[in-house]
């Protein structure tokens, strides 16, 4: 009989539900931010009750963020996000003295199963757990309407998820672990002072808050916009036209054994480069008598990387044989027709014979194709390869590209050759190469922007939007392939690039049913001190230049049509989307005028909005609409109400 038990939903498991956190880890000015979590099941703060009462009323969530200062949690002093991996039964009744555990009852052989806990003492709990009313404010669910990319290459898709904010304001300055929490079986029995308090958590991280480390976004900003690639002094003429293209000269050992250096350029070039079939090939340039070896070393890096995929060289090696068995019966092989070729006769022996190759060669290609469509887009090209010099990217930078078709072509044909062992895989292998030119879906990028700095790392998930004429230039691949380096490839070369800070504070209506307040106890202090009580007076007073917050406006609208990234279809009174400021997100509700029923993409219309929370707004202000992270309109304020 197997000792295995079964992770229970309620106390672990909850990594695959955790989509994103904030703050992310890093250094930065957190004091006026809540760390967040978002779920991927909306249902999830509800799914269970906080105690076992059948209370008649809204549920409150059994879960909470509680965020943790250095030297506060026994086991985490240097607030790392540790937590102790104890078993359930440890959790639920604690040996140690002075220690309390949740008031639940489970199976016994749930008690075996193990889960990640911390022990807090029972004042600071008292101070930093939300009250009943305050947990249904902070927790909330949130709809996506349009898929949206992450950093990493992951997508955020349609549908709805569950967002837990803490209620404590990251200070003073040093590391703080947040900790989403389980507060099931603990309604109504908190300890006195003096005691521990034993909660399951179920997830973790750590971010450090440096008062002094606000970043200067206009500095930065205007930094990448203007700092520009230099060339070094004392070079000819020629060497510097090629390294102003992003050429460096690297070291090569010639065929004929001696030791001199060649040119290289990775994908991204500033101009347009000659469409050309150089997959594989070293080009010499008989003036200098010297070798460009861009175009090779891509052929050999795509190969490469090819050979470190096992399922893809295993699939590779089988197309391959597949073919090979079919040629033993053929007396002649045919080559495979190329485009523009007339082709034979369809009852003669080569079109059969044709005919049965490529139905072979089918079979394989859309598996290969996937991997080989990441690869057109750059998947799992290291960075040097892609910037072969630092000083073509030094910190604190921007730079925009084309990119070289032919760089990609020669990489992707280098993966395409795995497999080749005999002449006759060789004279087979245009079968393959058209099968899966025909399965593949990738179209390869045609620009693209490296932005290496600090905004990289505070801001994961920045928006970046870029236009071509007004309209939307879809993006294909965001990844990070160093910290603090951002790169996002684009299907087509824009003529404008918009950076906006994320909003990564999720807002919320109150429900003033079960906060008959609207106002909720943020919390900022030391170990020790007591909680506020609910207060319409805050501790802190921030002054502020900017224009009074208003709720409800109106104001002149222009939809995008589809042809410029918009909708694709009409929007009608009660429309609710995210109405993007320049101080903030902030959905809101439309009403039309003038007995408007609905307002198709590309038309304009007079509104009014009704926002969930206010915003610092005055006449002339100007606005984005935006569904799922994507501008589908714009507006300018007319008359505030």
């Amino acid at each position: 009989m197997s000792d295995h038990v079964a992770q229970p939903v309620r106390f672990s498991g909850y990594d695959s539900e955790v989509i994103s956190s904030y703050p992310s880890a890093g250094q930065c000015d957190y004091a006026l931010i809540l760390p967040h979590v978002v779920l991927n099941r909306a249902p999830l703060p509800w799914e269970r009750a906080m105690s076992r009462s059948g209370a008649s009323g809204p549920r409150a969530p059994w879960l909470a963020l509680l965020v943790f200062a250095e030297n506060e949690l026994p086991d985490d002093p240097y607030a790392a996000g540790l937590a102790v991996t104890r078993s359930v039964g440890e959790l639920l009744s604690p040996a140690e003295p002075d220690t309390l555990g949740p008031a639940l009852d489970v199976p016994a052989e749930t008690e075996a199963a193990m889960c990640r806990t911390i022990d807090v003492p029972a004042s600071l709990l008292s101070a930093a757990v939300p009250s009943e009313a305050e947990l249904s404010c902070l927790a909330r669910t949130r709809e996506v309407s349009d898929p949206q990319a992450l950093s990493g290459g992951e997508i955020l898709a349609e549908g709805e998820y569950a967002v837990i904010t803490a209620n404590r304001f990251p200070r003073p300055a040093g590391s703080y672990a947040v900790h989403l929490v389980s507060l099931e079986g603990y309604q109504g029995h908190l300890p006195a002072d003096g005691t521990r308090v034993r909660l399951a958590s179920l997830w973790s991280w750590s971010f450090s808050h440096d008062p002094g480390g606000r970043l200067d976004v206009a500095g930065l900003l205007k930094d990448l916009a203007t700092r520009r690639p230099g060339t070094e002094d004392g070079v000819g003429q020629d060497a510097r036209e090629l390294l102003d293209r992003g050429y460096v000269p690297v070291s090569l050992r010639a065929a004929s054994g001696e030791s001199t250096y060649a040119w290289y350029r990775g994908p991204f070039t500033p101009v347009q480069s000659p469409s050309i079939p150089v997959a594989g090939a070293e080009i010499y340039e008989a003036e200098h008598g010297l070798f460009d070896v861009s175009y090779a070393a891509a052929w050999t890096l795509g190969r490469s990387i090819a050979l470190t995929d096992p399922d893809y060289t295993a699939e590779m090696v089988r197309a391959r044989r597949q073919l090979a068995d079919c040629a033993p019966n053929l007396t002649d092989v045919p080559a495979a027709p190329s485009a523009g070729e007339a082709p034979p006769a369809a009852d003669s022996e080569t079109a059969r014979a044709q005919e049965r190759l490529a139905a072979t060669a089918n079979q394989r290609g859309a598996s290969l194709a996937a991997r080989l469509d990441d690869l057109t887009l750059l998947a799992g090209v290291p960075l040097p390869a892609l910037v072969p010099d630092p000083a073509l990217l030094p910190p604190e930078s921007l730079r925009l590209f084309r990119i070289d078709q032919a760089w990609i072509e020669a990489l992707v044909a280098g993966a395409q050759s795995t497999g080749t062992h005999t002449e006759l895989d060789a004279r087979l292998a245009p079968y393959l190469d058209q099968a899966i030119a025909r399965a593949t879906t990738a179209e390869p990028p045609r620009a693209g922007v490296l932005i290496k700095s600090a905004l990289v790392p505070a801001w994961p998930d920045f928006e970046l939007t870029a236009t071509r004429d007004g309209s939307p230039v879809p993006e294909l691949r965001r990844a990070h392939p160093a910290p603090d380096v951002l790169l996002c490839l684009f299907d087509d070369v824009p003529d404008e690039i918009d950076l906006r800070e994320p909003g990564q504070g999720i807002h919320f209506g109150i429900d003033t049913t079960s906060n008959p307040t609207g106002l909720i106890s943020l919390r900022h202090f030391t170990t020790g001190q007591d909680r506020h009580p609910d207060s319409s007076v805050s501790d802190e007073t921030i002054k502020s230049d900017t224009p009074p917050p208003h709720t409800t406006f109106v104001a002149d609208v222009h939809l995008l049509s589809r042809e410029q990234g918009g909708r694709q279809n009409p929007i009608f009174n009660r429309y609710h989307p995210e109405f993007s400021f320049p101080t903030d997100d902030v959905t809101g509700t439309i009403a039309l005028h003038n007995s408007t029923e609905m307002v198709m993409p590309g038309d304009n219309a007079e509104m009014t909005v009704n926002l969930i929370q206010p915003v610092a707004m005055e006449e002339g202000l100007r606005f984005t609409i935006r569904e799922g992270g994507r501008t589908v309109g714009t507006g300018v304020v007319s008359q505030v109400l």
